[in-house]
Order: structure tokens, then C-alpha cells, then sequence
């Protein structure tokens, strides 16, 4: 590849020129055989140069400009299938080196992220990174994996014994096969670099001093390629199995909590605090790099219920101090997605069954969060209508230009913030909207409400899980008057996000349990009397008249139970079986089953046969007690006064 390189006395000085520093590089290849001397010039020259800001090198927007621009040169001498990166990937320390060159690149450069993700930098890096991990989705996941003719069945239990010598996966592959891993057609990775890509990850997140925007772009690009890893499918269940085990615990995963949990602390800019919060999601969500091929396959929640248990620290602490630093900042248009993205947490699967699943609950959190939310529509409501009321003269509104920038952002921020309140009213339960008072807040509101929410949410998410509210997914069978589940509806009582509300259904459902205020014995006796009842063509001629609008209707639906189905058309009530037995207008009896009931009963009949002198006589007792409990209650509350 490469011929010997001698430093010449240019090379001490500084280039601006980078074409030249690439045509003076590649005058010096004159083989394809790999050197290393070139591969550490092409380092120092082109990656160390403090004159080169490669992450601001962009492609040329001119095609036809493209051969002779920066971007080409550079892109020659360093893309991914370069003779100088297939040097990098023979020797450690050459990997070492040019993964400290680019971190150092992404600190020093003051290119903004969203043309910096474009440039010769980050598209030398992803292409760097696919081969160190590939993931060929287009090729077949079939997979043959050498095997000796007998060898003893070893596991591997953790991500470690992936790497090292005696890995029972290496010893089955042949010696002169030992530095492939496995095979996938086209595709094929090394332990080696899988732990070199690891170490470049931990490298990223050192915690010495605030990383910058193009390094978290960086970070996250480099989370996202690992979970894609892990996850794609080879069609070999074990080593399947080893790459799950390997994301579940991470060779990097302490020193990026340390990463976050610095990095939150110290957050300077609400920018920098949104792309922390796009890395931990990336990190924090590896479903969403399921089966890449096909968005639409939901992966199951059970996948990565070991990932939770494993990463619960990312979730309890990280989590905490996000919702938490929220309202630190003045909340602006570019922390309202990543405000939802952490609120969904609440009600969006799978994540919802996985926090269930490690037992944290952050409902509670998420709604101080959001009550903090509400001051903030406030105020921005509050500036809208002044801004209105100062141009509302006849002169301010014939001159003026429209609403200003601030006064647009303002109403964009309300429009989804209180799309988010309204999301959440419907999956969580809670009255977010309905409680939005829209009137002016009075001066220094504003920083009194923001303290005390930041108050609110210090505390950690380690709360034992709770139901969810809301009415859950369903539709009304005509025929029946029931409100079924849909299969939506069936998943979201299931996993306990949304209930219906039985408090406005019928209370005296003769089929019900035995209350605490009924005799259980006589519960059953009156439900098999009124049901034995039912079975008189007397009755059945009363029950018949139920839906009459009639007086004798009105008699009726007060001594007997509504029919199932109920014919009302304003009687929707939940099915909780999946079979409904159909049954006529009952009589109710079971009021007679009550201890107070009894009571007036046994009393009656006792009256009834003892004469008057009896009914005086507990009569008179029951009015002594009566008052006598009285006035004990009436004494006990002056003396506590």
C-alpha cells in the first residue's frame, strides 16, 4: 500500500492547503501493500493538523465540482475501505490513535452538528463503524459457524468471555480462522474490534471536562450502531443470544452513566441539555433499533426486560435528574420533542411494562413535570396577549407588520405543550387541560412556581408501580349495550394503563360480591328467591312492562333489576365477560340482605307479636342511644377545642 514515509521540513510547519496535504500524502503511496509510518502520517497530517476542521468539509453542492474539492481528496485517503483504514484495523495502538484523532476533531471543531453530521468526518466514522460492526441487512441471516468434528459443549455466560482466549465460540472455529467470529454470506466481524469499538465508546465519555455538540452527535451515532449490532439477526439463535448478552451489559455502560450523570449536572445551554437527552434515549431505548429491516414488526417487551434489570440505574437516577433539570431551563422549541419523548415514558410501550417490570413508577414525576408545564403555557399566554393588547390601538393595528418572531414562538410552544397536556389527559388520566386557567399570572409567580416544581422532582424514581387511569380502547355492541375491549383495549387493561370507571355503573348488581353491610347467607337466599320468583308468569307480566315509559314502567325499574342486554340506549356499561348471559328483569330482593334490613325485619316481627308495649319500649331505647352517642360526640369536640 504504502511506500516507507520520510518527514520532510514542510511538514514541521502548518498547511492551510488541504488538497495539497492530500496530493503530497498520496505521492507517497506507490504500493498497495499496508505501511504503517503512512497510515500514522496520514494521522498526524491530515486528523492531528490543528488547521484541518474536518467535521467542516462538507461535500461540494456543485456535482460536477466533486473530484477536485477537499471533501474527495480526503474522502480517498481515509473512507472505509481505504488501504489506510484496513492498516488501522491490523494494529491496536493505530486504532487507538486515530480513534483519540477523531474525538479530538469533534472537541475543537466549532462546526454546527446539523452540516457537521454531513461531513467528511462523521461519514468517514460511519463508515469506519460498519465495519468494525456490520450488519448487511440486504444479505441472507442464514450463518455457518466451522465446528470441530467433537468438542465439549461449553456456554457463554457473560459479555466477557466473548473476548477472551478460551471463548468456547473461538475454539470452535479452525487456527487459521481464529480472527473471524462468525460469517453471515458478505458479512463478518471480529471479537478484537468489537472490543476496540467498545473502548472508543468509553473513550467518548470521559467526564475530564464538557464535551461539546459534535461529540454527543457522535456518541449517539455510536449507541445507536451498537444496539443495531446487537440486534440484528443472524439466524443463529446462540450467537443471537451472545450479542443480546453483550448489550445487556455493556462493556461502556459505567462510564456512560458517569457521562450522564455529569453531563446533566453541569449542563450549560438548554441545546446541549436536548442532545444529552437524545443520547440517553438512544441508549435508553434499544427497541426502537429493532429489526431494522422491517419497522413494522413490534419487538416483544420480554426482550429486553433483562436489559432493564441490568441498565435499571440509566432509568432510576438518569431519568430522575431529567425531569428534574427541566426546569432549569426556560423551556424553548428545541427541548418541546425531547419533553414528550421523556413523558411518553408514562403510557408508551414498551417502556411502560418495562419500568413495571424493574418497579418504578414515574407517573408522579411526570405530572410535576407538567404542572411545571402549565405555569410555563401561562406565561406565554400571558406575553401573547401583551404584545396583543400593545398593538391594539387603531394606528398600532394599522401599521403593524404582524405578530413578532417572539410572540410565534411563544404560540407554537403553547399549541404543543398543551397537545402534550391533552396526550396525557387521555392515556395517564390525569385533567391537565381542564385544570389550564388561562388568566394573567401576577409578577414573580414565575420563579417561585419553577422552584418549588424543581422541589418536587428531586426525588428518585423507586415508587412501587401504579394503576393507570383512563377509559381504555373500546367500542359499543348495539345490540347489548356493552362496551367491549378492542385488541388495543384488551393489552392496555392488561398491562394495567387504562381501567374503566365501574363507579357509574349499577351498585346493586344482584350477581355482585356480598358487601360489607349484607349478610352473606341471606345474600344468596333472596338472589334464589327473586330468580325462583322470576319463573311466575306474575312476574314475568310485571317485567314486561320494564321500558314502558309509563307510570307502571317507572314502579317497575324501581323493584326490579334492568334486563341484560339493558334495552336504555344511555346504559352503557363495561362487559367484563366474554360470554353475556342473557336474563329478564330480576326483582330486588337482595335489599332485604342488608344487616339494617334484618334488623327493621326481626324488629317488625317482633313488634308484631309482643304488641305495643314492646314497639314503646325499643323505641324509647333506641332514641336513648341515639343520643346518648350524640352528646358523647359533641363533648369529645369542645374538649378538643
Amino acid at each position: 500500500m504504502f511506500q516507507q514515509y520520510r518527514q520532510s521540513p514542510a511538514e514541521t510547519s502548518p498547511v492551510d492547503d488541504v488538497v495539497a496535504i492530500c496530493r503530497e500524502i498520496s505521492s507517497n503511496i506507490i504500493s498497495t501493500e499496508r505501511n504503517v509510518s503512512v497510515a500514522k502520517m496520514i494521522i498526524h497530517r491530515l486528523f492531528r493538523n490543528p488547521h484541518i476542521d474536518l467535521c467542516s468539509i462538507l461535500p461540494p453542492l456543485i456535482p460536477q465540482h466533486y473530484q477536485d474539492s477537499p471533501y474527495a481528496h480526503i474522502q480517498s485517503l481515509i473512507n472505509g475501505n481505504s488501504l489506510f483504514f484496513e492498516t488501522v484495523l491490523e494494529d491496536d495502538q493505530l486504532c487507538t490513535d486515530l480513534w483519540d484523532s477523531i474525538l479530538n476533531q469533534c472537541d475543537v471543531s466549532a462546526a454546527p452538528t446539523d452540516p457537521a453530521k454531513d461531513s467528511v468526518l462523521f461519514s468517514a466514522v460511519s463508515q469506519y463503524v460498519t465495519r468494525m460492526l456490520p450488519c448487511d441487512e440486504s444479505t441472507p441471516t442464514s450463518m455457518s459457524v466451522p465446528h470441530p468434528p467433537k468438542t465439549t459443549h461449553q456456554t457463554i455466560r457473560t459479555p466477557l468471555q466473548l473476548f477472551r482466549a478460551d471463548s468456547p465460540l473461538v475454539n470452535r472455529i479452525s487456527i487459521e480462522d481464529r480472527s473471524q467470529m462468525m460469517s453471515v454470506s458478505n458479512v463478518s466481524f471480529q471479537p478484537r474490534l468489537v472490543q476496540n469499538f467498545c473502548s472508543f465508546i468509553t473513550k467518548s465519555c470521559t467526564t475530564a471536562q464538557f464535551t461539546n455538540a459534535n461529540k454527543l452527535l457522535l456518541i449517539r451515532f455510536l449507541l445507536k450502531q451498537f444496539h443495531v449490532f446487537c440486534q440484528f439477526n443472524t439466524g443463529d439463535p446462540e450467537v443471537d443470544n451472545w450479542k443480546l448478552d453483550l448489550m445487556t451489559s455493556a462493556p461502556f455502560k459505567w462510564p456512560l452513566f458517569d457521562f450522564f450523570k455529569s453531563s446533566i449536572t453541569q449542563v450549560p445551554t438548554s441545546t446541549v441539555f436536548r442532545d444529552i437527552i437524545m443520547c440517553w434515549l438512544t441508549y435508553a431505548r434499544p427497541w426502537r433499533y429493532h429489526n431494522m429491516s422491517d419497522p413494522s414488526d413490534f419487538p416483544p417487551a420480554a426482550k429486553y426486560r433483562q436489559f432493564f434489570e441490568q441498565n435499571v440505574e440509566f432509568y432510576e437516577i438518569i431519568l430522575g435528574k431529567i425531569i428534574k433539570r427541566f426546569s432549569a431551563f426556560e423551556m424553548g422549541e428545541e427541548l418541546v420533542p425531547s419533553l414528550r419523548a421523556v413523558i411518553e415514558f408514562s403510557w408508551k410501550e414498551p417502556q411502560t411494562l418495562l419500568l413495571r417490570h424493574i418497579q418504578l413508577d414515574i407517573q408522579p414525576h411526570c405530572l410535576e413535570l407538567l404542572k411545571h408545564m402549565q405555569v410555563v403555557v401561562r406565561l406565554h399566554k400571558a406575553t401573547i396577549r401583551q404584545e396583543q393588547e400593545a398593538h391594539s390601538g387603531f394606528w398600532n393595528m394599522l401599521f403593524h407588520s404582524g405578530e413578532s418572531m417572539k410572540a410565534q414562538s411563544c404560540q407554537r410552544i403553547c399549541n404543543d405543550l398543551l397537545a402534550l397536556m391533552k396526550d396525557s389527559d387521555s392515556y395517564v388520566g390525569t385533567h391537565l387541560v381542564q385544570e389550564m386557567d388561562v388568566t394573567d399570572v401576577p409578577p414573580g409567580t414565575s420563579n417561585q412556581t419553577f422552584n418549588g416544581s424543581t422541589e418536587k422532582c428531586t426525588s428518585l424514581l423507586n415508587e412501587t408501580p401504579k394503576s393507570g387511569l383512563g377509559i381504555p380502547d373500546h367500542f359499543i355492541d348495539a345490540p347489548s349495550n356493552h362496551m367491549l375491549l378492542t385488541p388495543i383495549g384488551q393489552r392496555q387493561v392488561l398491562n394495567r394503563e387504562r381501567r374503566f370507571d365501574f363507579s357509574k355503573c349499577a351498585k346493586d348488581d344482584p350477581k355482585g360480591p356480598i358487601r360489607s353491610y349484607e349478610l352473606g347467607l341471606a345474600v344468596r337466599f333472596t338472589t334464589a328467591l327473586a330468580q325462583k320468583l322470576n319463573e311466575f308468569s306474575l312476574v314475568k307480566s310485571i317485567g314486561s312492562h320494564y321500558s314502558e315509559r309509563t307510570v307502571i314502567g317507572s314502579i317497575v325499574r324501581k323493584v326490579m333489576y334492568p334486563p341484560v342486554p339493558n334495552p336504555d340506549p344511555n346504559a352503557t356499561v363495561p362487559a367484563y365477560s366474554a360470554r353475556i348471559v342473557r336474563s329478564p328483569p330480576l326483582l330486588r330482593l337482595r335489599y332485604f340482605a342488608s344487616y339494617q334490613s334484618i334488623f327493621l325485619i326481626i324488629w317488625f316481627m317482633m313488634a308484631m307479636n309482643y304488641g305495643f308495649v314492646f314497639a314503646l319500649v325499643s323505641i324509647i331505647l333506641i332514641a336513648l342511644f341515639i343520643t346518648t352517642v350524640c352528646l358523647v360526640e359533641l363533648d369529645s369536640g369542645s374538649s378538643s377545642l
